[in-house]
């Protein structure tokens, strides 16, 4: 069973990266990449301000597509550090593209933690009230998820804006600045989002779950409905969860590029915005980045939940 899993693991990783590979490069295929960088460097050195005269045909040069793949590929097998082009220099990637990526992994992950934890506390307490109940906090949430995820992010900015100045208290940062960093209220923001939809999800879930029937035998066993909702329908509703929270990742990882824009946070996001035009192997590295540690932990968690719930089955 292990092997069988692990070689479909591999088989996944592997596709996977071949196509992170054959997109990062796409340009290359389709127009004259190394020109056109050029031009761009020169407008960027300001050597170059008109630039009318000069047009691209789009091509087929398997040659250079080829090339850059293995250009790009080529310092993990050799001593080469990886450099990027920044205002007429030549810099080193790292670990200013790492640093980068840590402080956005912090906002992420947080914002995750902190959405999970939210999603679940509101499903047990929606969950703990009579069904006829229910149907409040299921249009409050039906209306949240439809609102646009920029349109969350500034009206926060101007709640919070608001209360300063009625009150002359600053909640959180609403931007970062030169020795300030703008921390809580991103991922507070970030969150919001993702925990509707982990409490939308589990709100669905524990009601399939609800109507089983080893709930009416532990309730006929005198068991307390909070101890049956934390325990063994929560339990029975991890898996479905897990499989959600692949898309809420994915979300969460597309808001962030936003949210840093608008907070200005300088991270991996706004760094692959800002460098990856001149640099286009910036995009592939990134790439790499967000999907290795993503594929290990999802493809590992899967693994576990499976064999955890495949060997107890339904506790009561």
């Amino acid at each position: 069973m292990f092997k069988t899993y692990l070689a479909r693991s591999l088989i996944q990783f592997s596709l996977t990266s071949i196509g992170i590979m054959l997109i990062g490069s796409l340009p290359y295929l389709f127009f004259n990449m190394e020109s056109q960088l050029d031009v761009l460097k020169m407008v960027d050195r300001k050597e170059l301000t008109n630039t009318l005269f000069i047009y691209d045909t789009i091509v087929l040069n398997f040659e250079e597509y080829i090339k850059h793949m293995m250009t790009t590929l080529n310092p993990l097998f050799t001593d080469n550090a990886i450099q990027y082009y920044e205002r007429g220099r030549e810099l080193p990637l790292f670990p200013e593209f790492f640093d980068a990526y840590l402080l956005s992994m912090v906002y992420l992950l947080a914002s995750l933690t902190l959405a999970l934890v939210l999603g679940v506390l509101l499903t047990i307490l929606t969950m703990l009230l009579p069904k006829e109940k229910r149907a409040l906090p299921k249009g409050v949430l039906f209306v949240l998820e439809s609102l646009p995820d920029i349109f969350v992010i500034l009206i926060t900015q101007l709640t919070i804006i608001w209360i300063y100045k009625a009150s002359g208290i600053l909640l959180f940062n609403i931007a970062s600045g030169f020795n300030d960093r703008a921390f809580l209220l991103p991922i507070v923001v970030l969150a919001l989002l993702p925990a509707l939809y982990i409490f939308k999800y589990l709100l669905v879930s524990f009601e399939d779950e609800e109507q089983q029937l080893y709930v009416e035998l532990a309730r006929g066993k005198g068991l307390k409905r909070s101890k049956i909702l934390v325990v063994h329908i929560f339990r029975n509703s991890i898996l479905t969860l897990f499989n959600h929270f692949k898309g809420i990742f994915l979300f969460a990882l597309a808001n962030l590029v936003m949210l840093e824009v608008i907070f200005e946070v300088r991270g991996f996001m706004t760094f692959v915005i800002n460098h990856g035009v001149l640099n286009p192997e910036i995009v592939t590295i990134a790439l790499f980045m967000i999907f290795i540690p993503s594929f290990l932990f999802f493809t590992g968690m899967q693994w576990i939940l499976e064999r955890w719930l495949h060997g107890k089955g339904e506790l009561l």
